[in-house]
């Protein structure tokens, strides 16, 4: 297990956490960068909380704020958002931090790529929801795991158009594994129906194409 992660932390006064911060010069972890009074830093697990704890503790009236992941599993990573305030913490919430892996060497278009990311997590932010249990927060998702029947599932997301077909298969509760699958450009085939006294010849009594589905 590694010992380091990635912590963003801010506080009611920026300046407590920000570059040249006695915080910062003292912290065994690295500032990466401030950015909207939020600061980033590559975090040691070991020391991140305790700093943060006395910190608050010197400074009563402050509020402070972080968010960290500090798992190494990629099926059940967590983000957590905890809450430090003279001398005392409480988790303020959870959520999913989701893991995406391209399976083999696929070359794509990066912009269609993140924008599968974002209609992936769209599903997955709808379907994964974060329940508060006896003071305690629980993501709520459908179990995966073998019915009595021996059946296992799992959530698996198409987004395709005449180039390229994207799919991404959730595995646990964060782990999404991503296959991309260039497609052959389409040939117009000249013997295709396209002309319109055609397609009405499919038509049904009424004068209308597929009407005769409809009740």
């Amino acid at each position: 297990m590694s010992i380091h992660a990635y912590t963003i932390l801010e506080c009611t006064n920026p300046s407590l956490i920000s570059s040249g911060s006695s915080f910062v010069k003292e912290s065994y972890s690295e500032l990466l960068k401030t950015e909207n009074n939020k600061s980033h830093f590559v975090t040691n697990r070991i020391s991140m909380n305790n700093e943060i704890f006395r910190l608050s503790i010197i400074y009563p009236k402050e509020t402070f704020t972080a968010k960290w992941n500090w798992g190494d599993d990629v099926d059940t990573r967590i983000i957590y958002t905890v809450e430090f305030k003279d001398g005392k913490h409480k988790v303020l919430g959870i959520e999913p931090d989701y893991f995406f892996y391209m399976r083999g060497n696929n070359s794509s278009n990066d912009e269609h790529y993140l924008a599968f990311r974002e209609h992936v997590l769209e599903y997955l932010n709808r379907l994964d929801y974060v329940n508060k249990v006896n003071g305690c927060f629980e993501i709520d998702i459908l179990s995966n795991e073998k019915d009595r029947y021996g059946y296992k599932s799992q959530i698996t997301i198409t987004y395709e158009n005449d180039q390229y077909k994207w799919t991404a298969e959730r595995t646990g509760i964060t782990f999404i594994k991503v296959t991309v699958e260039e497609k052959e450009p389409r040939i117009h085939n000249s013997g295709e129906k396209t002309d319109l006294t055609e397609l009405l010849g499919c038509a049904d009594d009424s004068g209308l194409p597929f009407q005769g589905n409809h009740r």
